[in-house]
């Protein structure tokens, strides 16, 4: 067996669960996989679309045609800088905050729900290879 292989096709299987599950918890508020990712991007502090688009990797168009539809549904709004008019920054509104405490997905609860069955030890060792994969492959990039 190719362990290298079998280690991606386990990630690709893993990465394709994680998104089935979240593509159905946010059906359930009419969101979509994209809009999350943006949303996350300013639910901290104010974005520019440019520093959006960037930060998720996806092109300025998309991102842009993503907040249209998340200022449609009143979920976002563009405010013009303060000091340089040519700025506008992407801002949540408050139907976020209220999104956040309903969502699962979005609080973190269903990730608590769906690891509850693991043991501390099953989680530790869990946490302890993601940890070593990732630091390992970040060493073999820089």
């Amino acid at each position: 067996m190719n362990r290298p292989l079998h280690i991606r096709d386990l990630l690709k299987r893993l990465n394709k669960t994680f998104g089935t599950m979240a593509t159905k918890e946010l059906c359930k508020y009419g969101l979509t996989v994209p809009q999350l990712v943006v949303i996350r991007q300013i639910s901290i502090e104010p974005r520019t679309i440019g520093q959006i688009s960037k930060a998720v990797d996806l092109s300025y168009s998309t991102v842009s045609g993503i907040i249209d539809r998340l200022e449609r549904e009143q979920l976002v709004e563009r405010v013009r800088d303060e000091n340089d008019r040519r700025v506008v920054w992407i801002r949540k509104t408050e139907k976020i905050t209220e999104l956040f405490e309903k969502v699962d997905l979005l609080s973190g609860e269903i990730y608590k729900q769906h690891f509850n069955s693991f043991s501390d030890e099953e989680l530790n060792n869990i946490i302890n290879s993601l940890e070593a994969l990732v630091t390992k492959l970040e060493e073999i990039e820089s």
